[in-house]
């Protein structure tokens, strides 16, 4: 007859918590993680399905670049998750199995293996939130016509947002490698605290960065409609669909996260959703990315996306009414078009009352 577990050791070797808990994280990380498999392929199709106008092309190899390490960091994390789990688990079974107690305290106080793959999640996390700040905020700042005012508050806010996150995972790292004293756990338990915070900082950004995004396309709209351009309210409407359901993702998950985490009461939840969120920090700017190059691939709208059709100024001066197209993948450059077309309407104006005047 097996002797009972010590009560100590009991929720560390339940049936939820070695069994239940590691199948239901690795099940829900590895769904999700195939969703992004899709479509970061997806991504590379298009990406290399077409030739992009010139204009665009620094653009596209920075989205590019930044789309690649998205992935590869999100695969380190989920390599390094799945590392860390598995070996918690053989761990779990192989002290079951054999009694010997003294395994699961030496893993839990100081286990380098396990110290190095936390550290590796922590640290891998952190950088991908860096680089999908970096792209979120570029195409915000690129959309609202390279204004500093806009651009710079961000990336101050990003920064310290990820300096925050850095300073958590390196508290933690150092914490976890021997969490056999009192200050270790205290200094665990700061690291968590901040990591709490650099968790809730980075909602707030981010949904910062997307309602700016959302308004100006917005915003770009309706001075296109009032210069008496014209423009599809569907693609516009679309765009602003892009950009809420895709970008505000991350800071849903974020608070989803926190919200599970902090109200089970001691209760483990169903799976982990600390892989899901740092997996949804790349999936997010990747779908915006994809999902335009996807629709501008679409039937008509492909002319409208690839190119920018509009009435030169002279034509103006010149009498001729013709229609303006603009594609909203460019709307920094229909909002320099609207801007530089109402200084020529006053500067014609004024040349007009001064001929009065003559």
């Amino acid at each position: 007859m097996s002797s009972p577990i010590p009560e100590e050791f009991a929720d560390f070797l339940s049936a939820k918590t070695s069994i239940v808990l590691p199948i239901s994280s690795l099940s829900a990380m590895y769904f999700v993680y195939g969703f992004y498999i899709l479509l970061f392929g997806a991504y590379i199709y298009t990406n290399f399905s077409r030739q992009r106008p010139v204009g665009e092309q620094p653009n596209s190899r920075l989205y590019l670049s930044l789309t690649l390490t998205l992935f590869v960091l999100a695969t380190v994390y989920v390599v390094a998750y799945t590392i860390e789990v598995v070996s918690r688990s053989i761990v779990f079974f192989t002290v079951l199995e054999t009694r010997n107690y003294r395994l699961l305290v030496n893993y839990l106080l100081h286990d380098s293996e396990k110290t190095v793959v936390f550290t590796l999640e922590d640290m891998s996390s952190v950088l991908l939130n860096i680089a999908a700040d970096w792209m979120l905020i570029h195409r915000c700042y690129v959309i609202w016509s390279s204004k500093k005012r806009v651009g710079v508050p961000l990336v101050v806010a990003s920064l310290g947002t990820n300096a925050l996150g850095l300073i958590a995972a390196i508290i933690q790292a150092v914490a976890i490698a021997d969490t056999s004293t009192d200050s270790a756990h205290s200094l665990y338990l700061l690291g968590n605290t901040l990591n709490a915070g650099y968790l809730i900082s980075s909602a707030i950004v981010n949904s910062l960065i997307t309602l700016l995004t959302a308004g100006r396309i917005w915003w770009t709209h309706r001075q296109v409609r009032d210069h008496g351009v014209h423009s599809s309210d569907r693609l516009v409407q679309r765009v602003s669909v892009i950009i809420l359901e895709s970008g505000i993702l991350y800071p849903i998950a974020i608070i989803v996260n926190l919200i599970v985490v902090n109200s089970t009461d001691g209760v483990p939840p169903p799976f982990d959703m600390a892989p899901i969120v740092v997996l949804v920090a790349g999936i997010a700017p990747t779908m915006i990315i994809v999902r335009a190059k996807l629709g501008s691939n679409v039937g008509s709208l492909q002319d409208q996306v690839s190119d920018i059709r509009f009435t030169s100024h002279q034509a103006h001066r010149e009498g001729r009414s013709q229609t303006h197209v603009y594609s909203i993948g460019n709307l920094s450059v229909a909002t320099r078009d609207i801007e530089g077309e109402y200084e020529d309407r006053t500067g014609m104006h004024r040349e007009a009352k001064e001929a009065i005047a003559v």
